[in-house]
């Protein structure tokens, strides 16, 4: 009972902290003159990644290298999930046909990294192949590099289409006139919260996957995933209720980017060996999904379709279906 209890309490806490996370960090990027087509995909999709990258590292060291990825897997399946429901509890039409196309290119990059590890997976463990260099799997280095370069790409496309395109016009009220030094510290407070949170979530995971019988896949893919995922969820909705789509959409696909970094990390601090050859081939099928669920999302994005089903737009009822179908999947295998 305490370990489920202590599960509940640093799960509030990652929340609590994640929230904050995002509400300094709007402050932050205002008040520094930041714009806020790169706040979503960036500042604030690392700050509410924080929790995942904790997460995940701390499994590795524990040796429980399954939670550790199906933690980064689980929470990008899950993170689109959110688009469908922000665009639920928006409820004024499709939310893809209000966001600008840019999203497309960090959708796609978060599409090619997921299926950059994906194959690692397999041919580690079907073809039995996997480069390493000390410990490290070369296909974690290859992640991180197809991830600074996209980065750069998004970047630089972000700054073009500020040159040729209006300011977005989004206005967002400071109710609580926090001043930059104050967001600073409390940005810093609430990564330090969050990051004991992680820890913890890691240890109570691990030990509620031995004490269940569910195993560390389905644990960390879908309980720990779905918990360091809400501060997105939070993020999201609170970027809707003021008007900033462009934000919440960015923070999504940003966090998705973000998210598949951490594999380097975890590859790093778990010495025994690489990673993909040390966890479930069953990842494979959390990572399809992720897969499938981004590119549902992204053709969302290009189409543009004003056809609703009770104002939802179509491709989040697509995303809504196929998670439920993934989780099955999952849970089965």
């Amino acid at each position: 009972m305490n370990t489920y209890l202590l599960f509940i309490f640093s799960a509030v806490l990652v929340v609590i902290s994640g929230t904050k996370l995002s509400q300094y960090g709007d402050v932050i990027a205002r008040k520094t003159k930041l714009g806020y087509s790169l706040v979503g995909g960036i500042l604030i999709a690392a700050a509410t990644s924080l929790p995942e990258f904790v997460t995940s590292v701390t499994s590795a060291l524990i040796d429980a290298p399954d939670i550790a990825m199906g933690n980064v897997y689980g929470s990008n399946t899950f993170n689109i999930m959110i688009l469908a429901l922000i665009d639920i509890l928006h409820g004024h039409g499709p939310l893809m046909v209000k966001v600008k196309m840019n999203h497309i290119l960090s959708g796609m990059l978060g599409v090619l990294l997921s299926a950059i590890g994906a194959m690692a997976i397999l041919t580690s463990h079907i073809g039995n192949f996997d480069i390493v260099i000390g410990w490290v799997s070369a296909s974690s280095m290859i992640i991180f590099a197809v991830y600074i370069y996209g980065s750069v790409l998004i970047v630089r496309y972000e700054n073009k289409k500020e040159q040729t395109e209006s300011p977005e016009d989004v206005e967002i009220v400071d109710q609580n006139n926090i001043s930059l030094n104050r967001a600073i510290i409390g940005f810093g407070l609430a990564c330090t919260i969050i990051i004991w949170a992680g820890m913890t979530l890691s240890h109570t995971g691990d030990a509620i996957a031995v004490q269940t019988g569910l195993g560390h896949t389905f644990v960390g893919t879908l309980l720990i995933a779905a918990t360091t995922s809400l501060p997105e969820l939070v993020a999201s909705i609170a970027a809707i209720r003021i008007g900033a789509y462009d934000m919440a959409v960015g923070n999504v696909f940003g966090s998705n980017i973000f998210n598949m970094l951490i594999i380097l990390v975890t590859d790093m601090v778990y010495y025994k060996g690489s990673i993909f050859t040390a966890i479930n081939i069953d990842h494979t099928i959390t990572a399809m999904a992720g897969i499938v669920l981004s590119c549902i999302a992204v053709i969302g994005l290009f189409y543009r379709s004003k056809r609703t089903l009770f104002s939802v737009g179509w491709d989040s009822i697509f995303i809504l279906g196929f998670y439920l179908l993934s989780i099955y999947l999952i849970f089965v295998s």
